[in-house]
């Protein structure tokens, strides 16, 4: 039944009710409770409403949407920086205005001393 209560246990409430609150307050006091539910039950039905109405609602446009564009573009892909080198910025400036890579360094000069031969070559 209702809130899980038996008729058993119903009675029993309804008993103690009308022991402590008494005969003539009880039929008011239950024509009042009985308004409070059916206001609260129609509070819970009209969420519940309202809530499956904008569910519709934005199944209804997600379709117009669709309908509208079936097509998605394509994801946009990142900028990305090209650098050139142009025969025109051999001395590292660039006119065109992307960035130039910095200039490469030169090889450190070699600590090994350069073969001058045993002179067997000379002759």
């Amino acid at each position: 039944m209702a809130l899980g209560l038996g008729y058993t246990e119903i009675a029993i409430i309804m008993v103690i009710a009308l022991i402590i609150i008494g005969p003539k307050r009880l039929p008011q006091l239950m024509r009042d409770f009985g308004k409070i539910m059916g206001q609260l039950r129609r509070a819970s039905d009209d969420l519940r409403r309202e809530v499956l109405f904008s569910e519709e609602i934005e199944s209804v446009k997600d379709s117009i949407s669709d309908a509208v564009n079936p097509f998605t573009p394509p994801p946009v892909p990142p900028k990305i920086k090209v650098k050139k080198k142009s025969a025109s910025s051999e001395d590292g400036s660039d006119s065109a205005g992307l960035e130039s890579s910095p200039p490469a360094p030169e090889q450190a000069p070699s600590t090994e001393k350069p073969d001058e031969g045993d002179g067997a070559d000379e002759q």
